[in-house]
C-alpha cells in the first residue's frame, strides 16, 4: 500500500516568500535580523544596568524628558523585559541556524505583540495631534521641536500618518520574513520525515519480498528427489 502524497500546501513552499530585502535568503535574513535585535538588546541592557546601578548619571536628562526622576522599580522591570527579549532573540538565531522552526515562534509572537502596541500607539498619536504637538514642542531632547511648532495641524497629522504607516509596514514585513522562515524550516522537517518514511516503506517491502522467496539451499533440500526408472532390456 502506497502512502498518500502530501499536498504542496502542507509544505508551504508556494505560499511563502523565499527571499527578503530583494536578494537575501529568508533564512539568512532572519539570522541577520536576530543579530541586529541582539545588538540593540545588548545596548539596552547596558544602559538599563547603568541606570539601575548609577541613577545619578541619568537623572537630569530623564527629568528633562519625562518631568520626573527615574525609579529603581521601573528600571528593574525594564531590565527584566529586556533580558527576556534578549533570550528570545538568542532562541531565534539558534533556531534559524539549526533549522529548528519551534524556536522561532517566541520571537514571532513578540513581533506580533510589538506590532499591535505600535498600532495602538499610532492610532492614539493621530487621535491626539494637539497634545502630541505640545509634547514634542516642550521636549528639549527632540531635535526638530521648532519645526513641529511651525507646522499646522493638517501637515503634522499627515506627517504622523506617513511615519506611522512606514514603521508599521516595516514591522509587518519583518514579521512576514520570520513567518516565512518558520514555514520553510517546517517544510524541511516535513520532507525529511516523508523521505524517512518512504525509505522505511521501501525497506519493509524488500524484506517482505525476500521473506516470501525461499533460500536456494532450503529449496534444494525440500525438493523431492525422484529415482530414475529402472532400466529394462528388451
Amino acid at each position: 500500500m502506497k502512502p498518500r502524497r502530501m499536498s504542496d500546501d502542507v509544505d508551504g513552499e508556494n505560499s511563502v516568500m523565499k527571499t527578503c530585502c530583494c536578494c537575501m535568503d529568508v533564512r539568512l535574513g532572519t539570522i541577520v535580523l536576530g543579530f541586529c535585535h541582539l545588538l540593540i538588546h545588548i545596548a539596552g541592557l547596558v544602559v538599563l544596568t547603568q541606570m539601575l546601578l548609577h541613577p545619578e548619571l541619568y537623572q537630569e536628562r530623564y527629568f528633562e524628558t519625562y518631568g520626573t526622576t527615574p525609579r529603581s522599580a521601573d528600571n528593574s522591570v525594564a531590565l527584566a523585559i529586556a533580558f527576556f527579549s534578549f533570550l528570545i532573540t538568542i532562541l531565534l538565531i539558534y533556531g534559524a541556524i539549526t533549522r529548528e522552526p519551534t524556536y522561532l515562534l517566541p520571537f514571532f509572537c513578540m513581533q506580533v505583540f510589538d506590532f499591535c502596541v505600535n498600532l495602538l500607539g499610532a492610532v492614539g498619536a493621530i487621535s491626539y495631534i494637539p497634545e502630541l504637538k505640545l509634547m514634542l514642542k516642550n521636549n528639549p531632547n527632540f531635535p526638530v521641536g521648532d519645526a513641529v511648532d511651525k507646522m499646522d495641524m493638517k501637515t503634522l497629522m499627515l506627517t504622523v500618518v506617513v511615519v506611522s504607516v512606514t514603521i508599521l509596514t516595516i514591522k509587518a514585513y519583518l514579521i512576514a520574513c520570520v513567518w516565512s522562515c518558520y514555514k520553510i524550516l517546517l517544510s524541511f522537517h516535513v520532507k525529511k520525515a516523508r523521505n524517512s518514511f518512504m525509505f522505511q516503506i521501501n525497506q519493509s517491502d524488500e524484506t517482505e519480498t525476500h521473506s516470501l522467496l525461499p533460500n536456494y539451499e532450503d529449496a534444494v533440500k525440500d525438493t523431492p528427489k525422484e529415482s530414475p526408472p529402472p532400466y529394462t532390456s528388451n
